[in-house]
């Protein structure tokens, strides 16, 4: 009886009396007929990845075609049909992966887990066996994947997050009419891709692809925007500007395509434009706009003002379109430093309307126009009093005005006038300038209007000339030569012709003074005296041999106080004469005339003074003051036949005669 119960016992129940002994505590095994399937349950906790027992089958075994270290489960699926739902656990459910050879997709959630996978095997199941979709791999794609998901993920996620992984291992997902390339990331801008345009950041749908996406920038610079974006690439992403249509063009994943939108529609807005480049015009009050436009160049932009062929000067009688390429760099001044402003930053001048035009940012050219209403100061005026005198040297006279004054009491104190060190100064010539000197108390001025009044002296020429700081003024005093510069002969179809060149003869005097803060008036003065003798007796200039010129020309650098007059003089000239004196017809009789007259030789030695006293004009005030001292010299000479009322009335010094719309006083 008892052998006969154990036989029936072993009949009845072979198999799964064998399967509780080979396999753990919690773990259900399969019939060893029949393959392993995947099982799951409804339990809120994903099953943990299971090795597969020493005492299962070498049937279970030898079956498994994928590697122990990935499974991709699907969530919720029903239990399979030939596996006892009694004896399953309810906590966990028993995965054996190296038996799954194709795991079983389901519509719902999957569970992804990867340990030190190879990414060509992690690539084989999640799209040949989750998505079911074609796809090539590249033979340069390797790596290893570790990834747990602990919580189920949604199929339609699957991608993006695959595309994550992938990115992680320098891997990209690009796809084309169903067919998904897998691709090293850094050539994801030479393969074909799907090309959107636009900036809208949910038109992007996240699929774990890249894309090429084309943004037009709106407000903002293109290659600004760039700049902005390039560090929030993905590594070997590329981004590329097209200023010509101010656009740009990001071929990355779709991903970071999305996340860098956001990022334009935060930055390129109408708050940008507002912000953007403008066009600004400033109108010079004082100055040249040219000049102001140099110096800003070389302020702001670092160039020389050598070189002006990047400078445009607009001109109001003709339109010039300029179309410029610009990029956002860092420009070097001229010392090598940072360029104080934007590299958009544009200086332009217009000669007529005598204004600076400015491209550029608003806070930039807030910073260039505090810059120019610096430089566009109202510029202080010099009145320079000149006098030129010939003096005559006779008498006391005989050897030089210097001398005369250096040792006498002429006119004035010796102590207002002071020579250079040695006196009279040596010259080359006897026809050069001889001595410079100053005088404070226009005692000199005196002493020429004294010798005037005695017939002693000539004044040539008395001008009065009002020139702005660090400017030129020129007084010349003379005529002009004519001069043949060449000539032809005449033939039987021609007549002879001359070419005429006029040269001023005379003297010629440049004045270019500059005034300091503490009113010292620095002179750069050049003069120049000639003359010119004829050859022939003729009046007139047949050719080049029958004019000779003489010219004495000097340059010097002076240093005076307002007020205070310059003396240049020693330039002493000689003129030899010949006269016939005799009883009148008589001296004409020929050979018996000199009996009846005789012939006198005349020498005269003049001397050439010349006077200058600079006056520092800083504001209305001192104008007036100026004009009405001239005004008191004028009618002084006049002696009462000009009234000094009716002509300040007529210069308008007492009031300013354009009106309030007119040309402003100076202040």
């Amino acid at each position: 009886m008892i052998v006969m119960f154990v036989f029936a016992l072993f009949h009845f129940f072979p198999q799964s009396v064998s399967a509780e002994e080979a396999s753990p505590p919690g773990v259900i095994a399969a019939p060893s007929e029949q393959p392993i399937k995947q099982v799951s349950n409804t339990a809120e906790q994903p099953s943990e990845q299971a090795a597969v027992p020493e005492q299962s089958s070498k049937q279970d075994a030898n079956t498994s075609s994928q590697p122990s270290g990935q499974v991709a489960l699907p969530v919720g699926q029903p239990p399979e049909q030939g596996v006892n739902p009694i004896a399953q656990p309810q906590e966990q459910t028993a995965i054996i992966p190296s038996v799954q050879k194709k795991p079983a997709i389901s519509r719902g959630s999957v569970v992804l887990n990867f340990d030190d996978a190879d990414v060509y095997e992690v690539i084989q199941t999640i799209f040949g066996q989750v998505l079911k979709v074609n796809y090539i791999v590249d033979p340069r794609v390797k790596g290893r994947v570790t990834f747990r998901s602990i919580a189920p993920v949604a199929q339609n996620n699957v991608l993006p997050l695959m595309e994550v992984i992938l990115r992680l291992n320098g891997i990209a997902v690009v796809e084309e009419s169903g067919l998904y390339r897998i691709v090293l990331i850094n050539d994801i801008s030479k393969e074909l891709s799907d090309v959107q345009i636009g900036r809208d950041s949910n038109s992007v749908s996240l699929e774990g692809k890249a894309l090429l996406q084309v943004v037009p920038v709106r407000y903002m610079q293109s290659s600004d925007l760039v700049e902005l974006l390039k560090p929030f690439l993905s590594e070997n992403a590329a981004i590329i500007d097209v200023p010509m249509s101010n656009q740009i063009i990001i071929a990355d994943t779709d991903a970071n395509v999305k996340r860098l939108l956001k990022l334009v529609e935060i930055f390129d807005n109408e708050l940008q434009r507002k912000k953007g480049p403008q066009v600004f015009v400033y109108p010079v009050q004082n100055g040249k706009a040219k000049d102001i436009e140099i110096q800003l160049q070389q302020i702001f932009l670092g160039e020389k003002a050598a070189s002006k062929e990047k400078g445009v000067t607009v001109s109001s009688s003709q339109t010039k379109k300029t179309t410029e390429t610009t990029k956002q760099v860092s420009i070097k001044s001229g010392d090598g430093k940072e360029a104080l402003v934007s590299g958009i930053t544009r200086i332009y001048s217009d000669e007529t309307l005598n204004a600076i035009i400015i491209l550029s940012t608003p806070e930039d050219y807030e910073i260039i126009k505090d810059a120019i209403a610096k430089i566009d100061l109202v510029p202080r005026q010099v009145m320079i009093e000149g006098m030129i005198a010939q003096i005559d040297l006779k008498d006391d006279l005989s050897l030089g005005l210097a001398w005369a004054i250096n040792t006498k009491n002429f006119g004035g104190s010796p102590a207002n006038i002071t020579f250079n060190a040695n006196g009279l100064t040596s010259a080359t010539s006897s026809t050069g300038l001889r001595f410079i000197g100053t005088d404070s108390g226009d005692a000199v001025r005196a002493v020429v209007t004294a010798l005037e009044s005695q017939s002693r002296g000539k004044l040539l020429a008395a001008p009065h000339i009002l020139v702005s700081d660090n400017r030129e003024a020129t007084i010349q005093v003379g005529q002009q030569v004519p001069i043949v510069t060449s000539s032809t002969l005449a033939t039987s179809t021609q007549a002879a012709q001359q070419t005429i060149q006029y040269k001023d003869i005379g003297i010629i005097l440049k004045v270019k003074p500059q005034v300091n803060d503490s009113g010292l008036v620095s002179l750069e003065i050049k003069q120049e005296v000639s003359s010119f003798s004829s050859l022939s007796s003729a009046d007139t200039v047949t050719s080049n041999e029958d004019i000779l010129i003489n010219k004495t020309e000097v340059s010097t650098n002076l240093v005076v106080q307002d007020g205070h007059t310059i003396i240049i003089g020693g330039l002493i000239r000689e003129d030899k004469s010949k006269s016939r004196t005799g009883i009148p017809w008589l001296v004409k009789i020929p050979i018996l005339g000199f009996l009846f007259g005789g012939t006198n030789d005349t020498n005269k030695r003049t001397e050439l003074i010349i006077l200058l006293t600079p006056h520092v004009v800083k504001n209305q005030n001192e104008a007036k003051s100026l004009t009405s001292g001239i005004v008191d010299k004028f009618v002084e000479e006049g002696k009462g036949g000009i009234n000094k009322q009716e002509l300040m009335k007529n210069i308008g010094a007492g009031k300013n005669s354009v009106g309030k719309k007119g040309i402003e006083p100076i202040k």
